[in-house]
C-alpha cells in the first residue's frame, strides 16, 4: 500500500485536536496540557527531529518517564516518521544495553538524567545523535506529518525479560490502529471520561479517542510502592472517572480504601497485565462505585478476553483455574496441546496440535496480536506458528474453554508440573492456597527429580512462624494437587514491569541456594 498521512497514527491525535483544542489531553504530577497545545508540540519536535537527520523508518531511543513530556517526544518522533523505541523506567543496565543492540536506534531522547546512560552505557554511548527533553533542540519550526505506510513499523516496546532477554516487540501503525479499536471497544470509554492510566499505550489509546488522560502521581517504576493517599485525591480532584492499571497498583489502592473507609469513585476500573486472581476481584468489586473488569492480555496481543470482577467472584470455586472470559470480538483463538520447543504445522495442520484433555496453550491471531520481534529470528520462531498468511501468536500461558466459550487460564505452559507420569497446572493449586488465612501470595512450581520427573513445590507468602500451622490447612486446600516440599517466605520475589506476576526465575534461585 502507499504512504499516506492518514496511516500516520500521530494523524488521530492532530483530528481530535482540530475537533477540541481546548480539551485536556494529559495531566501529569507537575503540567497539563490540552490537545491543541499537544499537538504545536509534537509537530514543532518532528520538524526539529526531520531537521536533524531522523528520516522516515529511523528508531529512536526514548528513555523517559510517563509524562507529559513522554508523549511530545514519542508523538514527534512518529510525527517526524521515525519509530520510537520505548524503554520502561525500570530496566537496568542489562536490559537497556539488550535493547539498544536490538533495536540499533540512530538517535536517543532522554531527560537530563537520563543523559547520564551515555557515561554508564557504552551502548547508549554509541548512538550517534542525543536530544534532551524539554530543550531548544526538540522546539522547531512547525512541520506537517510525515507520511507512512499502514504496514511500516511504527513503535517498538520490549517485554519484561524476566525469564530471559527481554524482545522487542515491533507494532505497526496499521497494528496501533487495530490495537486502539479494539480497546476503544473493549473498554467502552466516551468522550466525557477522564481516564487515569499506569501502562503507556493506553495513553496513545485515550489522544486517539479524544479522551483526557491523567498519568498517576506516582513512581511508574514501582506500582506496587504507590502513595494510595495521593493517588486517590488525584483522582477526585481531577474528576476520574476511568482508570487502568496492573494489579498492584489497584492492591494499593484497595488496602488504603479498605483502611480508611473511602471507595474508588470510579464507573469502570480494568486491571491486566498479570495475573488478576479471585481475591482481589472480590475486593475491587466492593470497592469501585461502578464496574470492575478483568482485562487478559499480553504485550503481543491486548485485549484478548475480558470478565468483570463480579462475574469473575461469582464464578469462583467453581472450577479449577481463573476464568477471565469471552475473547473479544475480531480475535481468533485456538488451544494447542503443550509443547516446549516451536510448532510447525505439516500437512496435517491443527489435527496434530489438538489437546488430549481440552486444556492446552492458547494461541490468537488478528489485526492486534503481533507478528514479529526486532532482530530476533529465534524468539520469533519460538513464538508464532505460521498458518499460510496467518501468523498466530503463542501466549505461554495454558488454558481451557468451557460451554459457554469462556476462557478458564491454568498458569504458564512452562510451568507445568509432571510429577509421577501425571501433569498439574500451577494456577489451580495457586489459587487453592490463596484460599487459606494468612496466605497473600502462592507460587506452585516443579523441582526436577530424577525418580518423579518433578516434585511439586508450594511456596507461599506468609509469616514464616506460621509454616507448622499452615501445613496441614494447605495440604487439605490443595487436595487432590500434590504437595511434596513446603516454603513459607516473607516475600516471594515479582517482576519488575507490574510487581504482580512471581519472578519465577529469581524464586528458583533462591529455593536452590
Amino acid at each position: 500500500m502507499s504512504a499516506t498521512v492518514e496511516s500516520n497514527i500521530v494523524s488521530r491525535l492532530a483530528d481530535a485536536a482540530a475537533r477540541h483544542p481546548e480539551r485536556l489531553a494529559i495531566a501529569d504530577a507537575h503540567r497539563q496540557i490540552t490537545f491543541g497545545m499537544l499537538a504545536e508540540r509534537v509537530a514543532r519536535a518532528g520538524g526539529a527531529l526531520s531537521r536533524a537527520g531522523v528520516t522516515r523508518g529511523d528508531r529512536v531511543l526514548v528513555f523517559v518517564p510517563m509524562s507529559v513530556e513522554l508523549y511530545v517526544v514519542l508523538l514527534g518522533v512518529l510525527h517526524a516518521g521515525g519509530v520510537p523505541v520505548f524503554v520502561d523506567a525500570w530496566v537496568d543496565r542489562r536490559r537497556l544495553a539488550a535493547a539498544v543492540r536490538a533495536a540499533a536506534p540512530v538517535a536517543f531522547i532522554g531527560s537530563w538524567r537520563a543523559q547520564l546512560l551515555r557515561l554508564l552505557s557504552r551502548e547508549v554511548r554509541g548512538i550517534a545523535r542525543s536530544f534532551r527533553t524539554g530543550s531548544k533542540a526538540l522546539d522547531g519550526a512547525l512541520a506537517p506529518i510525515v507520511a507512512v505506510e499502514p504496514d511500516a513499523p511504527a513503535l517498538v516496546t520490549f517485554t519484561t525479560g524476566s525469564t530471559g532477554a527481554p524482545k522487542g516487540a515491533q507494532r505497526s501503525h496499521a497494528f496501533l490502529l487495530a490495537q486502539h479499536l479494539a480497546l476503544a471497544a473493549h473498554l467502552g470509554q466516551s468522550r466525557d471520561d477522564v481516564d487515569m492510566p499506569t501502562l503507556p499505550v493506553f495513553v496513545l489509546s485515550n489522544l486517539a479517542l479524544g479522551i483526557p488522560s491523567v498519568i498517576p502521581d506516582a513512581d511508574p517504576r514501582r506500582p506496587g510502592d504507590i502513595d494510595p493517599g495521593r493517588v486517590h485525591r488525584q483522582m477526585v480532584r481531577e474528576g476520574v472517572t476511568t482508570s487502568s492499571g496492573s494489579p498492584a497498583f489497584y492492591e494499593r489502592l484497595a488496602t488504603w480504601c479498605e483502611g480508611t473507609g473511602r471507595s474508588l469513585p470510579l464507573r469502570a476500573l480494568f486491571t491486566g497485565g498479570a495475573p488478576v486472581l479471585p481475591p482481589l476481584a472480590r475486593r475491587l468489586q466492593a470497592l469501585v462505585r461502578g464496574t470492575a473488569h478483568v482485562v487478559y492480555g499480553s504485550t503481543e496481543a491486548e485485549p484478548i478476553a475480558g470478565i468483570t470482577a463480579a462475574e469473575m467472584v461469582a464464578l469462583d470455586g467453581s472450577a479449577d483455574g481463573v476464568c477471565v472470559g469471552r475473547p473479544v470480538p475480531d480475535l481468533r483463538l485456538r488451544l494447542v496441546r503443550p509443547h516446549d520447543g516451536p510448532i510447525v504445522l505439516s500437512s496435517e495442520g491443527w489435527s496434530e496440535w489438538e489437546p488430549d484433555d481440552g486444556a492446552g496453550e492458547v494461541i490468537v491471531a488478528g489485526a492486534h496480536v503481533l507478528r514479529g520481534y526486532v532482530g530476533d529470528p529465534d524468539a520469533e520462531r519460538r513464538s508464532k506458528i505460521r498458518d499460510g498468511e496467518v501468523i498466530w501468536h503463542r501466549t505461554g500461558d495454558a488454558a481451557r474453554l468451557d460451554e459457554e466459550g469462556r476462557l478458564w487460564l491454568l498458569g504458564r505452559v512452562r510451568e507445568r508440573v509432571i510429577r509421577d507420569g501425571v501433569l498439574w497446572w500451577p494456577l489451580p493449586a495457586e489459587v487453592r492456597a490463596l484460599a487459606v488465612e494468612g496466605v497473600t501470595h502462592a507460587a506452585y512450581i516443579g523441582v526436577l527429580d530424577a525418580q518423579r520427573g518433578h516434585v511439586a513445590v508450594l511456596v507461599v507468602e506468609a509469616d514464616p512462624r506460621s509454616h507448622g500451622a499452615l501445613e496441614p490447612l494447605l495440604r487439605q486446600a490443595l487436595d487432590p494437587w500434590p504437595l511434596d516440599r513446603l516454603r513459607v517466605v516473607r516475600r516471594i520475589p515479582r517482576d519488575p514491569r507490574h510487581a504482580s506476576r512471581t519472578d519465577l526465575e529469581a524464586l528458583r534461585r533462591t529455593l536452590l541456594s
